[in-house]
């Protein structure tokens, strides 16, 4: 599901070689345009089904903090609780370091510049920057492409992907996300702020995903409302997942030495207060 649940699945890959050129910069980032210790936490809840039947229903509450912001790489620090048939089940804290652009550690990439192109947004046209990609030395060939407006936030406008097995001749599985809808008001805890509106669709052979999101730029992630639905190959209900957002807190804005040193510059954002979520 897009960024919200999935904070750490999302596929935006950079450069190979010893300076890696970053997709969207810090200040573009869900994450890295954010002051260190900036958190947010959401509600996930998850409904299985069998036959059009509902089976099984997971609520999850996860907690997710900003640790670290380096030149091209974020760390994010996890805490999870989830509910199921009454019982609750408390995971241990994590922390997951990725790349600023989420790719994993030993992840190599190639992205080669595919000049310009112009998408049209309720019958708007905007021109975006093309980056085509490649996932090189994977057993599974992933290429994708990403359509990148640095003056429109989401920014990230349009991203498409395939994964093809090794030896496959056609992809595997296909995703394609786009933004529908900006600049539209929409009721964050106790404000009303600005949104942009995606729709994500992802296919393989054994299930297809549908999946809408909102997101704000100005909560940590991005990400303030996730609704998603899963069907089998038959075209059956296979399960429903939406994501609501409890709190967040934009920390005060302090020095990064390491952005610092490597020049970056990042958007300066006044402190938020908490809002008690009601529980």
């Amino acid at each position: 599901m897009l960024r919200a649940v999935a904070i750490m699945f999302v596929l935006i890959l950079p450069f190979v070689g010893q300076a890696q050129e970053l997709l969207v910069p810090h200040e573009h980032h869900e994450w890295a345009s954010f002051p260190e210790g900036s958190w947010k936490q959401v509600r996930q809840v998850t409904e299985t089904f069998k036959d059009g039947e509902l089976v099984s229903s997971m609520t999850t509450t996860l907690t997710v903090r900003l640790k670290e912001v380096g030149k091209d790489y974020i760390v994010l620090e996890r805490e999870a609780k989830s509910e199921v048939s009454g019982q609750v089940f408390e995971k241990p804290i994590r922390e997951f370091r990725s790349g600023l652009n989420g790719q994993s550690g030993g992840q190599r990439v190639r992205i080669t510049p595919a000049g310009e192109r112009k998408i049209a947004i309720l019958g708007k046209p905007f021109t975006c920057e093309v980056r085509q990609m490649e996932v090189l030395g994977e057993p599974t060939k992933i290429t994708g492409k990403v359509f990148y407006n640095a003056s429109t936030p989401p920014y990230i406008l349009r991203r498409e992907h395939t994964f093809t097995a090794e030896g496959a001749e056609a992809p595997q599985k296909e995703m394609v996300s786009e933004v529908v809808a900006l600049n539209k008001p929409y009721p964050v805890l106790t404000e009303i702020k600005t949104v942009a509106f995606i729709v994500q669709k992802t296919t393989s052979a054994d299930e297809t995903t549908e999946t809408v999101e909102a997101q704000c730029t100005d909560v940590p992630g991005f990400v303030v409302g996730t609704w998603m639905t899963a069907y089998d190959a038959a075209g059956k209900l296979k399960s429903k997942t939406t994501v609501q957002l409890l709190n967040y807190e934009v920390a005060a804005e302090t020095t990064n030495p390491t952005a610092t040193k490597a020049g970056l510059f990042r958007n300066k954002r006044q402190p938020r207060r908490l809002f008690d979520d009601g529980n």
